[in-house]
């Protein structure tokens, strides 16, 4: 079900933007750009950065924050795979040295990581300045700021609440209950006077059980539906409110015709 909710849902821009601006004297020409791509199995997210001699931070370190989740992290600086450490839960530090970069001249640094298709956002921690930033997610622009200062801090919601369709069990069981409800009605209404009552007690009392049973089974799926998340909460609440109704007042029919019968 995820996996077709995260196809239909638009993103957009939630939760407050927590940043610090610089002056672009400051900043140099360090942009910062992040694709987000959904797959089959996971999210991929791809960090491009361009260091120039003004922002660079140095030819023997370069540190990188990634969201808490992430794996099969990648570090490529100018196309060539580089090994990293784990300092913390989200900050990343290479030795770059024996790259010998030039700083001179613009350095592209491409992070490579995958995320959980069960994540909500994207979260990142800017730990240099930078003069753009450009979030993309499935072809669809998040986020664009300029001059950014070192310690921004921003977080972008990739999905937004949508109703799930309802299970085609689920649709069955309703569709069998309005058609159980139609053949009680006509039952009552063609009923013969003549029957005997001890005859009609019973054939109602096998309806009534009937209808029970499928109530009961309409509310464990409902149950089932919204653990996994399939039917949203407003959906859930009215569905098993209604459902609860009708099977107390069919137990209690049952209840009352069983008081009779004694």
């Amino acid at each position: 079900m995820r996996k077709k909710l995260i196809i239909l849902v638009i993103a957009i821009l939630t939760s407050s933007l927590i940043m610090n601006t610089v002056s672009s004297e400051e900043i140099g020409s360090t942009s910062h750009k992040i694709t987000i791509d959904t797959g089959e199995r996971d999210i991929s997210i791809v960090e491009m950065i361009v260091l120039s001699s003004s922002s660079a931070e140095g030819n023997d370190i370069f540190n990188f924050w990634i969201q808490t989740g992430a794996y099969d992290i990648g570090l490529f600086i100018k196309g060539t795979s580089v090994n990293y450490n784990q300092t913390s839960d989200n900050l990343f530090t290479s030795n770059i040295s024996s790259l010998e970069i030039d700083l001179d001249s613009q350095t592209i640094i491409e992070i490579k990581y995958k995320l959980g298709k069960n994540i909500d956002s994207f979260e990142k921690e800017l730990i240099r300045n930078s003069s753009s930033v450009n979030v993309v997610f499935d072809d669809i622009t998040l986020y664009t700021g300029e001059n950014l200062a070192s310690g921004a801090i921003f977080t972008l919601s990739l999905f937004t609440p949508t109703e799930a369709p309802l299970s085609l069990y689920l649709i069955v069981g309703i569709v069998l209950l309005v058609v159980l409800l139609v053949v009680v009605t006509i039952y009552f209404l063609k009923k013969p006077k003549a029957t005997k009552t001890k005859k009609s007690s019973s054939e109602s009392e096998e309806l009534l059980n009937t209808k029970k049973s499928l109530l009961m089974s309409l509310l464990k799926d409902i149950e089932k539906q919204h653990r996994a998340k399939q039917i949203n909460d407003d959906t859930y609440h009215k569905l098993k409110e209604q459902y609860k109704q009708e099977a107390v007042d069919t137990m209690k029919k049952l209840e009352d015709m069983g008081s009779k019968i004694k």
